[in-house]
């Protein structure tokens, strides 16, 4: 009796707190220009946590000098614990971008050199093939191992110092010569917290508590130990067979300066303003942090230091996620609208990009997700890349505040750049070698040409028609983008010709705003594609507004998500109907048809789904949904579902498309292993090897499978 009405008295003081808490964010709320955009994400996050299984989530935003957070779910489900914005959360790899800052304040100090090698600092690190300066690793350009083996690295449970953390990568070979390419590197992030502690004579925990943590009021923030008493601290989840369970027990400390930091939403945010406000380091040195770095062949990395640098719609944007056990973080900064999202989970491998998407939209009220499909593929791949001189454009106008030509010289050839490649004819004559040189038209490789068009763009747009109308391309987009432009620079004198679209160029955005005009229709601007949607009515109004349209909006990619859901759930019916949809919506997209394979595969119909997959690849063989990821990520959920066959089904059909890939046979010869087809094992092995003889782990198998066959005979 006594313990039932203790069970009562807990869910009552619960529900009056959740009531009180609800009353004072309402009254917090009431007074900003969010409470309408906060009402609708919660709304949002209540429904696709469910659908993501999610325990806890803590998030938070910051425009200004508004701040808002609040936790849902729970951070412990076993004792019923809610969630709070003030939940201590596991930072995996933002932490990189604590560690990035910590170097950087040290450069400022006259301590470290960027472009000495590491062991100026950190003597008792081996030499290497090549140098390893301190500039390439803050980039993952120093040509540091990822983790080699996970099954082992990726499980520590005894607590590690700098030296014993050293001494896991410590003997790797170089991955690649430093500078020639990304490698994304963990062990190269603890190099750096190394450096921090040689160089300013504290541990690395010190001197980011002394530096980082405490001039930016964040309390809450320190390095991670699972035996100390931490406030809040969540516990952490992972999915097995779609079921959630505890997270596997690791100490972190392994990863320190990678991935071994603890915090908050609220100092995440805390974090973010102080950024935002130039603290930290100077002006000249965040702008350092916050450029792209780029290999010696000249291809952006898309990685500053410590920070992904991309744009977003045309907004300048620097963020970085984390994930490792027990947790996932993502933290988000727009520097020059003083905004920023941070988000954290305690559901391992949880994506988090649709809610920090949705937050987005709603504060900025922009719709980020906007996504167009042409039905002839060489105009799919103009406006694809249409849309990338927009947003690389603006955010260049944005965060350097001029157009970065260097001369009118300059600026003519980037036209010329544009108009010779981004052409269909150009494209259809040859397909391959004109969408590479399309690519290369944001990096250095080609002076960034088509970049420098963007920001021009962007530029005369300001200087002809206003700040107040260039801010509303980011509602608006790619197509008002380029149709303003063309409009104005009809007008100009002959002398500034060099600086127009062809006239086939401005009859392509011509018939396109026709299509997007009659198909973007408010319905269209407002259709968020949930599980909660009603396909049945959905299907039939979107099919008859694009109807006699060869370029409209494309929700394909949101199909695909609730296509899946049913998939993983083996509701085949509703995900075939979804799928069969989304493939009649958008036939020519690769996206699609790969979706519906996998559905085909999970039920057996090999023979379909092989041509399905097959006629994706044709369509675009660079497609993420017809990579060697996407097959490996489709062979896990089979294997979660028990379905053997299957997966050899899949394995073939990934073979045909992917025949001379060395780590894929590899791969393969690992599955016929674990299942104990030592035979063909052994034949997948040698076909590993005989494309790529370096491939070590697959020499060291297929010596013992020959070992264990000599003592059978």
């Amino acid at each position: 009796m006594k313990k039932q009405f203790k069970s009562v008295f807990i869910v009552i003081l619960f529900v009056l707190w959740t009531a009180f808490s609800s009353t004072l964010s309402g009254a917090v709320e009431s007074q900003s220009s969010y409470s309408e955009a906060i009402k609708e994400f919660e709304q949002f996050v209540e429904e696709q946590m469910v659908l993501d299984k999610a325990p806890g989530l803590s998030v938070g935003f910051n425009k200004g000098d508004f701040i808002w957070t609040k936790g849902f779910g729970f951070s412990d489900l076993e004792n019923e614990v809610p969630t709070k914005p003030e939940s201590s959360y596991r930072l995996a790899s933002i932490t990189k971008t604590i560690t990035a800052i910590a170097v950087l304040q040290l450069v400022e100090a006259g301590r470290i050199d960027l472009d000495a090698e590491v062991q100026t600092y950190v003597p008792y690190f081996p030499k290497k093939k090549w140098p390893v300066t301190v500039r390439l690793l803050l980039g993952h350009l120093g040509g540091i191992s990822h983790y080699k083996n996970y099954d082992v690295e990726g499980h520590i449970k005894v607590h590690k110092n700098t030296k014993e953390a050293l001494a896991i990568f410590q003997d790797f070979a170089l991955v690649v010569e430093p500078g020639t390419k990304y490698n994304y590197s963990s062990y190269g992030f603890n190099l750096l917290g190394a450096v921090i502690e040689e160089a300013s004579g504290q541990s690395y925990g010190a001197y980011i508590k002394k530096h980082i943590f405490d001039p930016l009021g964040m309390e809450n923030s320190r390095m991670d130990d699972p035996e100390d008493l931490i406030s809040n601290r969540v516990s952490g989840y992972r999915l097995i067979k779609g079921e959630v369970k505890n997270s596997e027990f690791v100490d972190v400390s392994s990863r320190f300066a990678g991935g071994g930091t603890r915090s908050t939403v609220v100092d995440l945010l805390r974090y973010t303003k102080g950024i935002i406000e130039g603290k930290l380091l100077k002006t000249q040195t965040w702008k350092l942090v916050f450029t792209s770095m780029a290999t010696r062949g000249g291809r952006f990395t898309g990685y500053g230091m410590g920070w992904s640098v991309r744009p977003w719609r045309g907004h300048f944007q620097v963020s970085h996620g984390g994930s490792q056990p027990e947790t996932r973080t993502h933290l988000l900064i727009f520097p020059e609208e003083n905004f920023s999202i941070a988000v954290a989970s305690n559901l391992e491998g949880f994506n988090l990009t649709p809610y920090v998407r949705r937050l987005a939209e709603l504060v900025l009220e922009e719709d980020f997700d906007s996504l167009a499909y042409a039905s002839d593929t060489a105009e799919q791949v103009i406006y694809d890349y249409c849309a990338q001189v927009f947003s690389y454009g603006m955010s260049s106008l944005d965060w350097h505040g001029a157009h970065i030509s260097k001369d009118e010289t300059d600026l003519a050839r980037a036209f010329s750049y544009f108009n010779k490649y981004v052409d269909k004819k150009t494209l259809k004559n040859n397909f391959k070698d004109t969408k590479k040189k399309i690519a290369y038209g944001f990096h250095p490789v080609s002076t960034q040409a088509l970049t420098k068009v963007g920001s021009f763009m962007a530029y005369a747009l300001k200087e002809s028609l206003g700040e107040e109308k260039l801010q509303s391309y980011y509602q608006s987009g790619p197509l008002a983008f380029f149709r303003d432009y063309i409009e104005i620079s009809n007008k100009w004198p002959s002398r500034k010709k060099n600086y127009r679209f062809t006239k086939s160029f401005a009859k392509l955005i011509s018939g396109w705003e026709k299509d997007w005009k009659a198909t973007y229709t408010d319905y269209v601007r407002n259709l968020l594609v949930t599980v909660n949607a009603d396909f049945d009515e959905l299907g039939p109004k979107l099919k008859k507004t694009f109807s006699g349209a060869n370029f409209y909006p494309d929700f394909s990619r949101d199909m695909e998500r609730v296509g899946y859901y049913y998939l993983w759930k083996d509701e085949i019916q509703n995900s075939l109907k979804i799928f069969n949809l989304n493939r009649e919506l958008y036939p020519n997209s690769p996206l699609p048809l790969s979706n519906l394979a996998a559905a085909y595969i999970w039920t057996g119909s090999v023979e379909e789904a092989q041509k399905l997959f097959k006629k994706a690849f044709a369509l675009n063989p660079d497609h993420p949904s017809v990579s060697l990821n996407e097959f490996r990520n489709l062979g896990r959920h089979l294997e979660n579902a028990k379905k053997l066959k299957e997966i050899f089904a899949l394995v073939e059909i990934a073979l045909e498309l992917y025949p001379k890939n060395a780590q894929f046979h590899k791969e393969v010869a690992d599955i016929y292993l674990a299942t104990g087809q030592k035979e063909k094992a052994g034949i997948f092995y040698k076909k590993a090897l005989k494309l790529n003889p370096k491939l070590k782990e697959a020499k060291r198998k297929l010596e013992e499978l020959g070992k264990e066959k000599k003592k059978l005979t």
